[in-house]
């Protein structure tokens, strides 16, 4: 279950008082002036390691709002099926009452997580307007227009 964050409380080893996460596997930062919050995944991970940022992003998408959700996945995107399902029963759902209204993929335009990320665009589409581009400049450019 996501924990209720309040005041200065740190939850799965995180503080989210803080702007930015970075740990080996990902990091994510608010980017204030384009209103985004950033999530780059740098390579495979699980359990808190995976918990533990996704979670940073959606305290980061409460706080900040109308902010939308930016993920970088060019460096991988694959799932332990356990944090599958903990993301669709429990983050998404989360994010959802959150005011982000769109989520873009940054992906390789050729991608060996193909089936991986289809997976998650359709369970994101539940929720939000997802679009795929292939730089944070695209994806930037489509969140203004």
């Amino acid at each position: 279950m996501i924990p209720t964050i309040l005041g200065n409380n740190i939850k799965y080893g995180v503080n989210f008082m803080k702007e930015q996460f970075e740990s080996e596997f990902c990091s994510v930062i608010y980017k204030s002036s384009e209103k985004v919050v950033l999530l780059t995944w740098k390579k495979f991970c699980a359990y808190d390691d995976y918990r533990n940022p996704t979670t940073f992003a959606l305290e980061l998408l409460r706080k900040y709002k109308d902010s939308q959700f930016v993920v970088d996945a060019r460096n991988g995107f694959e799932d332990d099926k356990a944090d599958v399902e903990w993301g669709f029963k429990v983050l998404l759902p989360e994010m959802s009452k959150t005011t982000c209204k769109k989520v873009v993929f940054i992906l390789n335009e050729v991608s060996t997580i193909e089936d991986e990320m289809n997976m998650w665009k359709k369970e994101f589409n539940k929720y939000f307007t997802v679009k795929d581009v292939l730089s944070y400049d695209e994806a930037i450019a489509y969140l203004k227009a």
